[in-house]
């Protein structure tokens, strides 16, 4: 996914600007320079959407895991999470995190999509929570 998202933000990026340039060149009445310029500017943020997709993912550390989702990135501690959550018929597009403030949190970077993959990196979370629970009791 990461590798799609880069190609596609180059790929969005330089066909808006070609297209803007393209407005130029083709002397139609109703586009103006305020146009090109907007133009652009949709590019870089169509560019940008893509890349911040490109940057999504969970990250275990011995201190707990970092969630990057698309808009927000937060850190919770082992302490925190009680389990995961993920359908395996595909309900939710990705698993939440039940929290012990009795909140859940997605988990975007696993997505149901990936089919045996997806569940195999759930199951990865699920010991690496277990794993956590059984070293605090002991």
């Amino acid at each position: 996914m990461r590798v799609i998202s880069i190609v596609g933000a180059v790929v969005v990026f330089i066909g808006f600007a070609v297209l803007s340039v393209a407005l130029l060149v083709v002397d139609w009445d109703p586009w103006t320079p305020l146009d090109v310029v907007w133009m652009n500017l949709l590019g870089i943020i169509f560019a940008a959407a893509l890349l911040r997709v490109s940057d999504i993912q969970a990250k275990p550390s011995e201190s707990g895991l970092v969630v990057r989702n698309m808009v927000r990135t937060r850190t919770f501690a082992w302490g925190q999470i009680l389990g995961v959550a993920f359908s395996p018929e595909g309900d939710d597009p990705w698993p939440t995190l039940d929290l012990t403030d009795g909140t859940t949190y997605a988990v975007m970077a696993i997505q149901h999509a990936d089919g045996p993959r997806a569940h195999e990196e759930c199951q990865r979370l699920r010991k690496l929570i277990a794993g956590w629970t059984h070293f605090k009791e002991e």
